[in-house]
């Protein structure tokens, strides 16, 4: 890393980042009458802190000790603590969307520092992928916006999700989220939305917020479809899709007639470990017969461990494939697991309770919880990857339960100006250096 950017990389603290944040906040219109009490961005603080301090509620977040209060005056940067009842209803008529695009200014700190040239995975490319996630289920409380479930004896749920496009990179552990796309009924209409409207909305989103970023998105089965793959490769786009064999027969039956006339290029080798690897790869099938248009390259990985069990893997990409390509690109495809194993997995059993209701509102409370949730979760992340005090004090805490436990812990009893002194005196009390 060059030494330039290890020097901008070093300043991605917490602090700096709940700067840019606060001031953010301050800049989100709000439609309240104008001798408002409390301002917009002491709610949008007071939420953001709640997700940063891992509260199991909003009602345990209210719960504060005069020390707290001082604490999220000092580092969270609010001015006057809202009660839960008050943060839900102010809460809820914002919009959701200027929230979006502080990805892209978190993203843009990112970029500054060569956290992202770091993340290139194929010349200048980066990997992002994309996958929905439920945060919302009641068969009670819904609003109009809900979208709708009926089980077999007639029970009838509501739900709230959303797609998230995250940035990856198989050698980094650290995930850095770029939006969050609501799958939501739109107003008026009577059906679901779904995931793939809510994809193109989001592709749409993505090419407008980071129009120089050189995107490979690495999707499941259900967006290798034609309309889809016009619209990224549009934007000039790759990709690395999964596909099945039951959900696209055509390519498989392409395949099979391929490697039938020896037109299937293939690679065994066996690794240091005992585990056997398979590649077969062909290029330009027809995606499907009603879209004769779209070629795509074929990739066939099987995997076989010392038992003998064989786990086997099919993609499609636009990506050239050879033998000295056909490894990256298998590895980008499994990668696509890190958007549910590093990102929704951590939110619902790493400390952020993202499937806990803390409010669900009549218009936009939800999701404006969820954005926030998310971005308290980049921060993390950002922070993982740069922040050397932090990554010190979590490798000397070995677990994040107990470093969200010592957090809060810390928080509750004794006042700290600025994040950085919490971890330093954290570090202290368990004797971590940190020099």
């Amino acid at each position: 890393m060059p030494s330039n950017y290890k020097k901008l990389q070093e300043k991605i603290t917490f602090d700096a980042l709940m700067q840019t944040l606060s001031a953010e906040f301050a800049k989100i219109p709000d439609r309240r009458r104008t001798n408002a009490s409390y301002k917009l961005t002491d709610f949008l603080c007071s939420a953001f802190a709640m997700f940063s301090l891992k509260s199991p509620s909003l009602l345990a977040f209210e719960e504060q000790t005069k020390i707290e209060r001082r604490n999220l005056h000092s580092i969270y940067h609010i001015g006057a603590i809202p009660s839960d009842t008050q943060m839900r209803e102010v809460l809820d008529p914002v919009d959701p969307a200027p929230l979006r695009k502080l990805f892209a200014t978190l993203f843009a700190t990112l970029e500054t520092a060569g956290v992202i040239s770091e993340y290139h995975f194929w010349r200048n490319f980066v990997l992002v992928t994309v996958d929905g996630v439920e945060h919302f289920s009641s068969t009670k409380i819904h609003c109009a916006h809900c979208t709708t479930r009926t089980s077999r004896d007639g029970t009838t749920s509501y739900h709230h999700a959303g797609l998230g496009a995250v940035l990856i990179n198989p050698a980094y552990e650290e995930v850095f989220p770029l939006d969050f796309e609501p799958i939501l009924k739109q107003d008026g209409a009577k059906k679901n939305d779904c995931e793939r409207n809510a994809a193109k909305r989001l592709s749409a989103s993505l090419h407008e917020q980071y129009p120089d970023l050189n995107i490979i998105l690495v999707e499941d089965a259900l967006y290798a479809n034609a309309p889809h793959i016009r619209q990224i490769t549009g934007y000039g786009w790759r990709f690395i899709l999964n596909v099945k064999p039951d959900s696209h027969a055509s390519l498989e039956k392409q395949f099979a007639g391929r490697r039938a006339s020896g037109q299937v290029q293939e690679w065994r080798f066996t690794d240091d470990e005992g585990v056997q690897h398979y590649f077969a790869w062909t290029k330009d099938l027809c995606l499907c017969e009603s879209a004769i248009d779209v070629k795509v390259n074929y990739l066939l990985y099987e995997q076989t461990d010392k038992k003998g069990r064989t786990t086997r893997w099919t993609w499609v990409t636009n990506l050239p494939l050879t033998k000295r390509t056909v490894e990256p690109v298998m590895r980008a495809g499994r990668g696509r697991w890190k958007i549910e194993n590093e990102t929704f997995n951590t939110l619902k059993n790493q400390g952020y309770h993202f499937e806990h209701n803390y409010g669900h509102g009549e218009k936009n409370l939800a999701t404006v919880l969820a954005l926030l949730m998310f971005l308290a979760f980049t921060v993390d992340q950002m922070i993982q990857h740069c922040w050397q005090v932090f990554r010190k004090v979590r490798a000397g805490l070995r677990t994040k339960a107990k470093l969200w436990d010592s957090l809060r812990g810390l928080f509750t009893v004794k006042f700290f100006r600025t994040m950085d002194a919490l971890y330093r005196h954290m570090a202290e009390l368990y004797e971590i250096q940190l020099c």
